[in-house]
């Protein structure tokens, strides 16, 4: 079984401080969203919330952090397969002036692209937000 949310937390929390990393909360989506559990859901992001914090404090010069999710997933449908509703985005980095931009997922990929290569890929799908 992949690893429960607070694992994932604590490690992205120490990888942080040293580290590139990336994580997947997959308890989030496959134990509270498609179970269709509601209050583990909203105890799950409170947790989210108050571990994001910590690492907007710890983010040196430079750091781009982005949180997205790769689906929607409501809840409250019907069904419980992944759900149509835009995936959230929030993103951090030197410069962001607080704006809003909606757009597809392959925005994520261009942005981290120009990040670390200082280039964009004509090639490649999705404008960068950065």
């Amino acid at each position: 079984m992949p690893p429960d949310n607070a694992t994932a937390i604590a490690s992205t929390s120490v990888l942080l401080a040293d580290l590139d990393a990336g994580l997947n909360l997959v308890e989030t989506d496959t134990v509270f969203g498609h179970r269709k559990d509601a209050d583990g859901f909203v105890a799950a992001l409170e947790r989210i919330d108050a571990a994001v914090a910590d690492w907007l404090e710890g983010l040196r010069a430079g750091d781009l952090l982005v949180l997205t999710a790769d689906h929607g997933c409501d809840i409250t449908h019907a069904s419980s397969d992944h759900t149509r509703e835009h995936a959230p985005l929030l993103a951090t980095f030197a410069g962001c002036d607080g704006r809003r931009h909606d757009g597809p997922l392959a925005d994520v990929g261009a942005s981290a692209l120009r990040r670390l290569a200082g280039a964009d890929d004509r090639d490649l799908p999705g404008s960068s937000f950065l």
